[in-house]
């Protein structure tokens, strides 16, 4: 009883209603969708990576086509909880750009790697 509690905590508020979906920049305003991962365990660790990003001021002479694309979505709910295009950089570390709100955020290259893993599966 006492794990299948611990698993429900882990695993709260992930669904088949949820999934990430990545894609490639065709431009400006358009994404090539490729895939989807409805795993609730990457899933949290995609949350977790995106929380412990640290937002930066826009970079200076930032007009390179981004290299991916993400969103978090909650189909039940018709929202998309965040959705980033992503910029890896020379040193292995990465920019995030949320053009909703207009802002840049930074991953680590340990943090990238992360990240990596997720939605290049």
């Amino acid at each position: 009883m006492f794990l299948i509690l611990i698993s429900l905590t882990l695993f709260q508020g992930c669904s088949a209603d949820e999934g990430i979906r990545i894609g490639t920049p065709v431009n400006r305003t358009e994404i090539s969708f490729e895939m989807e991962i409805k795993d609730a365990e990457s899933i949290e660790a995609l949350r977790m990576i995106i929380k412990e990003a640290r937002e930066i001021e826009e970079p200076k002479d930032f007009d390179r086509k981004p290299d991916t694309f993400f969103t978090l979505e909650r189909r039940k709910e018709g929202i998309s909880e965040m959705w980033f295009y992503v910029f890896y950089q020379e040193d292995g570390s990465s920019i995030l750009y949320n053009d909703g709100a207009n802002s840049y955020f930074t991953l680590s290259k340990q943090e990238t790697n992360e990240l990596r893993d997720i939605i290049d599966q």
